[in-house]
C-alpha cells in the first residue's frame, strides 16, 4: 500500500496518507471555535458569530477547501475512489482528537451526517458524508444515526448560487424527527462552504433538544 499523495511505501497501510504528507497539509489556524473561519481579535468568537449566532456550538475542519485535500475529495465523490474514506476520516479524527485532549470539546453521544437528496444518492451511490461519518462513529464508540434527519425536495446546487440564494436554498429542506433531549451531537459533513446547510440541518436538530451541536468537517472553505 502506498500513500495517495505521494506515492511512496506506508508503514501501516491503513493510514492511507504517510507522515510527512499528513504533516504537510495545510492547517487552520488562528480561526474562530465557532465557524472555523479565521479571527485575531481578542474576543473568544468572531465578529460574524456576534452577530449571526449559528445554531451549532462548533466547528472543527482539518484544512481549507485546497490541494491536496480538495483533490481527493473530489476523487471520492465523483470518481467513487472510496477506498480514501479511511484516510480521510482518519484526518478528522485526529483533527477533533486534539481538542478533545485539549478539554475543548465533550465526547458526543451519537454521531450523523449532511443527508443527501436521494435521487443524487442513488445517482453517486453513496453520501460521503455517511461514509466518513460511519468510520468516526465507530473509532469514538458512539451510537451512528445516518437517517436521523430527512431531506425533502430536491435543492437548487448550491455551486451555482450566490450566497443569499444559498442561504435560502435550504432553510426548509431538512426535518429531524427524533427526541434529543440533552444529547450531545457530532454532525459530520465533507466541506463546509458559507455554512447554510449545517446551520439548517442544526436548526433541526436543536428544535428535538440537542443540547450541543459539533460539526466536523475535512475543509472548511474561507470566503
Amino acid at each position: 500500500m502506498r500513500c495517495f499523495l505521494c506515492n511512496m511505501p506506508l508503514y501501516l497501510a491503513h493510514h492511507g496518507i504517510c507522515y510527512q504528507c499528513s504533516k504537510n497539509i495545510p492547517k487552520l489556524n488562528k480561526v474562530c471555535p465557532q465557524c472555523c473561519l479565521p479571527h485575531s481579535l481578542s474576543t473568544q468568537i468572531c465578529y460574524r458569530c456576534l452577530e449571526n449566532k449559528p445554531y451549532w456550538d462548533t466547528l472543527i475542519g482539518t484544512s481549507e477547501y485546497i490541494n491536496p485535500l480538495k483533490k481527493l475529495i473530489q476523487q471520492l465523490k465523483f470518481y467513487h475512489k472510496t477506498e480514501l474514506t479511511l484516510a480521510l476520516a482518519r484526518l478528522m479524527f485526529l483533527t477533533w482528537y486534539k481538542k478533545r485532549l485539549a478539554n475543548e470539546i465533550i465526547k458526543p453521544d451519537l454521531v450523523t451526517c449532511v443527508p443527501l437528496h436521494h435521487i443524487r444518492y442513488w445517482s453517486r451511490g453513496f453520501n460521503q458524508a455517511e461514509l466518513l461519518a460511519k468510520v468516526i462513529a465507530k473509532w469514538l464508540n458512539c451510537d451512528f444515526y445516518p437517517h436521523l434527519l430527512y431531506r425533502h425536495q430536491r435543492a437548487i446546487d448550491q455551486k451555482k448560487l450566490s450566497l443569499k440564494e444559498r442561504k435560502q436554498n435550504v432553510e426548509t429542506l431538512y426535518e429531524c424527527r427524533k427526541n434529543l433531549s440533552q444529547k450531545s451531537v457530532m454532525l459530520i459533513d465533507d466541506i463546509v462552504t458559507t455554512g447554510n446547510t449545517i446551520n439548517a440541518v442544526s436548526q433541526q436538530l436543536k428544535k428535538c433538544g440537542a443540547m450541543n451541536i459539533q460539526v466536523i468537517c475535512l475543509c472548511r472553505t474561507v470566503l
